[in-house]
């Protein structure tokens, strides 16, 4: 009994592991699955690391555009040599406009045809009273103007911020008196008859037209003409560096009068504004003669008078100054002269050419005094000593020691070329 017992337990056990030999069990089934999920994940693993070299190939190729992108940008920035393309480049279009357009070639050292900026979004076209934001804050319209210049409208995101109307009609432009030819002389009248140019020999002591800058009306012989030059200003613009400023471009794209100027903006983090100046047309010089000791002394002395047209038609050239020996001239002598000069140091033309005009250009201007309209001052500058209320007065009884300043009117006898 106790031998036939082991034999079973033994036989148990190996029917444990191995059912004692029997064929009941079959595994097939399983290792084909098993091997099926092997090839399933060998596969995967083949396409996760082909995804994965071309998502590598992606995105080096993206840093590669990147970086030649940015290359670009830089190349493009570079190319930006004015106000208009630097205020492009932040997405605010505008023209420039010569603030002097009767001095084509003055315009802070750009050529008109090279200004040429395409305007996207014409300011015209934005309504001129920024009042209506329909509820929104000020702060939410940056994109349309800026705090500092909320009449200005720079951006193109306007229809956000503003109920924007269709601009009206222009108004009519008032219209401009005919200022005349340059060339066509009025004083004297008739100067230019005949030959041409003879009747100005007398003054000028050369003879015939060739000794004259008369072409392209390089001389200003018209008195209509030359009043419009004749103590009259050039604006100009700048960057000036202002707690009332700006430090950010956009910004100064939207400033007031950012049309008259294409120094660019200097993007160094200062704050700046745009600031206004203006400078005379031309130099006026003036001639006078003294008599010291039996001899003839010439005094040349460059002011900035005025001139008008009085009630009478003739004109005038009018000026306040100190005493000086130009004053004491034009009173004693009752004449003197004045050379009026414009000169273009752009032009390479000498008489002018069709883009630019003349290299020199000007007139000279015999003058007498008008005693009537002329007073001498005492040293305040205010208080008549001699002449005043239309009254006239004798140089001769002058006494100069209680004269501190004039207030001159001088009448326009004669217009002549530049010789």
């Amino acid at each position: 009994m106790k031998n036939t017992f082991k034999l079973s337990l033994v036989c148990a056990s190996i029917f444990a592991l191995t059912a004692c030999g029997s064929d009941d069990t079959d595994t097939t089934y399983l290792e084909e699955q098993i091997q099926t999920l092997e090839a399933q994940n060998e596969k995967l693993a083949k396409e996760k690391a082909s995804v994965q070299a071309e998502s590598d190939q992606y995105r080096d190729q993206a840093a590669e555009l990147a970086a030649t992108n940015n290359q670009l940008q830089e190349k493009a920035v570079g190319y930006i040599s004015n106000f208009q393309e630097q205020c492009a480049e932040v997405g605010v279009n505008f023209d420039y406009e010569n603030p002097n357009p009767d001095n084509p070639y003055i315009n802070n050292g750009k050529t008109p045809d090279m200004l040429r900026a395409l305007s996207a979004l014409p300011a015209a076209a934005m309504p001129s009273q920024p009042a209506d934001h329909e509820g929104r804050d000020n702060n939410t319209c940056t994109g349309c103007h800026s705090a500092q210049a909320p009449d200005q409208h720079f951006g193109e995101n306007c229809t956000s911020c503003h109920t924007v109307a269709e601009p009206g009609p222009d108004p009519e432009p008032e219209p401009e008196p005919d200022p005349g030819a340059p060339g066509v002389a009025t004083h004297p009248e008739g100067a230019t008859d005949g030959d041409g140019w003879a009747a100005f020999d007398a003054y000028t002591g050369a003879s015939a037209g060739t000794f004259y800058y008369a072409k392209d009306n390089a001389s200003f012989l018209n008195a209509e003409y030359l009043n419009t030059r004749f103590g009259k200003m050039n604006t100009f613009y700048e960057w000036k560096e202002s707690s009332n400023g700006t430090s950010d471009v956009k910004t100064a794209c939207g400033m007031p009068n950012r049309e008259h100027i294409t120094t660019m903006f200097p993007d160094d983090g200062k704050s700046y504004e745009l600031s206004e100046y203006s400078n005379f047309k031309g130099a006026a010089t003036f001639i006078t003669q003294r008599e010291e000791n039996g001899e003839s002394i010439a005094s040349a002395a460059t002011f900035g008078p005025g001139m008008h047209k009085g009630e009478d038609g003739e004109f005038y050239v009018t000026m306040l100054i100190t005493k000086n020996n130009t004053c004491k001239n034009l009173v004693n002598n009752n004449k003197g002269e004045i050379h009026y000069y414009e000169f273009d140091t752009r032009s390479n033309v000498k008489l002018g050419s069709p883009d630019l005009g003349a290299r020199n250009a000007g007139a000279r201007i015999q003058v007498s005094t008008d005693y009537a309209e002329s007073e001498l001052r005492s040293f305040d500058w205010f208080t008549p000593v001699y002449g005043g209320n239309g009254q006239t007065f004798d140089p001769t009884t002058v006494d100069w020691n209680t004269v501190g300043a004039c207030s001159l009117s001088l009448k326009v006898e004669v217009i002549y070329p530049l010789g």
